[in-house]
């Protein structure tokens, strides 16, 4: 959150950064994102959107029914942000002109990120980590246990993966 002294520089919310560093470490686990919203709402673990409305921070979102409704795609967007890291990421999104106001995102390597600038939450081993994890979804059998060749044969037809 922005500190209330300089709003140019970032302070920890500690108890937003606990439920940071458990979805990562319940992503860590071999959870996906799901089994973690489905875990953080039966846990009653406010959402984004409840804690701040809780501190009485202002958002751009409605109020909720539910504040700890958990969706799976909030839990995705937490464990692809690398602010969680000490970085400042800029340009993460562009527009194609000025008459078309889709933004659209921008790639990694055109991002403009600033590392170390405040104060980091997770470290880069785990947040990397992580995000082969995310590229490594496999599939369970029904046995409940991953094939040993889950995400490694494609199909020489179409290219997609064989699970």
């Amino acid at each position: 959150m922005k500190d209330p002294d300089d709003p140019k520089h970032w302070v920890v919310d500690p108890e937003a950064a606990a439920v940071v560093k458990r979805i990562f470490d319940m992503c860590m686990e071999g959870r996906g994102p799901s089994q973690i919203a489905k875990q953080l709402k039966e846990d009653k673990v406010f959402t984004p959107t409840g804690y701040h409305k809780r501190q009485g921070r202002n958002t751009p979102n409605a109020e909720l029914e539910n504040p700890y409704g958990w969706n799976s795609s909030t839990v995705v967007h937490i464990l692809e942000r690398r602010e969680y890291t000490g970085c400042v990421v800029n340009f993460k999104t562009y527009t194609n002109s000025i008459w078309d106001k889709k933004q659209r995102d921008n790639p990694v390597e055109n991002q403009a990120i600033f590392p170390d600038s405040h104060e980091r939450i997770i470290y880069d081993e785990v947040f990397e980590k992580v995000q082969q994890i995310r590229q490594q979804r496999h599939r369970k059998t029904k046995s409940g246990r991953n094939s040993m060749f889950s995400g490694l044969v494609y199909c020489s037809d179409c290219g997609e993966k064989h699970y």
